[in-house]
């Protein structure tokens, strides 16, 4: 899919919000909303990329236009191309010192998280993100956080994310410094557009890990959004195993792209991979369990596991239930010895 830059919709200033839209008539107000009632000292633009809504979206995202011609700026995609095509579009778009990514559906919390945000990264140069927790939306409540209480408040580094700690914050959640995607999207991201990759590069994951190999990133105690769960989000009311499929083939292509911590994704790949087999064993008897995208992406991975070089007597120990809170434990001693060491110390970076 191709996508032509139109240079009047660049975005200049000191920090923009990209907003991926797709369908969300019903949630796109409150999202924009948010937005512009963050309370900041710098000036600001919000970019809107609509992925070609058959909803009354695109009314919305006019109306809004009319009324904050100076703040909002939309850019309306005549074919839809999936949610990784509407991210590479508002990269492709984004020239600001900093980005800060809400998808649509869901919607930021408070005033004054986002300049707090801007002025930690503004005097710590060697930190590329900043972002805080998010609380769960189902069925009109708020209810849990996205993340565990046991890494809020700390700092941590490339090597901590990629050997010891499985956890990223959530989309709404973050303020990067644009040191990535400075000259837009990257061939890495465009690559995987029409690919099966495109599992991998349309979520925070590869952004992250992208960002943090240039700097580190803190996360404050702060609910900084809301994350709303329905059938219209990013998977769009697909069975759990579409979740249970796509987390496999995630943690078997990072296993391949950071070979210095193969053994670190291999472990989490047969952490996970059980969970596939046994709900597709669970379901066996029924014929539609699986949807033809989720057979697809299964053949894909069985394809690459000859390739792939893993270390199978990974998989029964990494199946008993014994050896998986074991592995949590790890996971929780590590950051609790950090947590402590911080109390301890009264070390606090902001």
């Amino acid at each position: 899919m191709e996508h032509i830059i139109d240079p009047k919709f660049f975005c200049h200033k000191k920090l923009t919000f990209a907003v991926p839209c797709y369908n969300h008539e019903n949630y796109i107000s409150e999202c924009l909303d948010s937005i512009l009632a963050q309370k900041l000292n710098v000036p600001f633009d919000i970019l809107v990329c609509d992925d070609a809504s058959t909803d009354n979206t695109p009314n919305v995202l006019r109306e809004y236009l009319r009324k904050y011609p100076d703040k909002i700026k939309v850019i309306f995609l005549e074919k839809n191309g999936g949610n990784l095509h509407t991210l590479n579009t508002l990269f492709n778009h984004i020239k600001s010192e900093y980005f800060y990514v809400v998808d649509s559906d869901d919607y930021l919390l408070g005033t004054h998280f986002v300049q707090k945000a801007l002025d930690f990264l503004e005097i710590h140069p060697d930190y590329t993100m900043y972002g805080g927790n998010c609380i769960f939306l189902k069925q009109g409540r708020l209810k849990g956080h996205y993340m565990s209480g046991m890494v809020l408040g700390l700092s941590f580094s490339w090597n901590d994310i990629c050997s010891h700690i499985n956890f990223q914050p959530q989309t709404s959640c973050l303020l990067y410094r644009n040191i990535v995607f400075l000259n837009g999207a990257t061939d890495e991201f465009l690559q995987a557009e029409n690919t099966f990759d495109r599992f991998v590069y349309c979520g925070e994951n590869l952004r992250i890990l992208r960002h943090l190999q240039k700097g580190n990133i803190f996360i404050p105690s702060d609910n900084v959004s809301v994350y709303r769960v329905h059938e219209g989000g990013v998977l769009r009311g697909k069975s759990l195993i579409t979740g249970f499929i796509r987390q496999v083939y995630v943690l078997l292509h990072l296993s391949r792209i950071f070979p210095d911590y193969k053994n670190f994704y291999e472990s989490l790949f047969f952490f996970h991979y059980p969970r596939v087999l046994k709900a597709i064993y669970k379901n066996r008897a029924n014929p539609n369990y699986l949807r033809q995208e989720d057979c697809d992406l299964l053949k894909e991975i069985y394809r690459l596991l000859p390739t792939a070089d893993l270390d199978w007597s990974k998989l029964k120990w990494h199946s008993f239930i014994l050896i998986k809170c074991f592995y949590r434990a790890k996971t929780y001693a590590y950051l609790l010895c950090r947590q402590m060491y911080r109390i301890l110390s009264r070390k606090q970076i902001v």
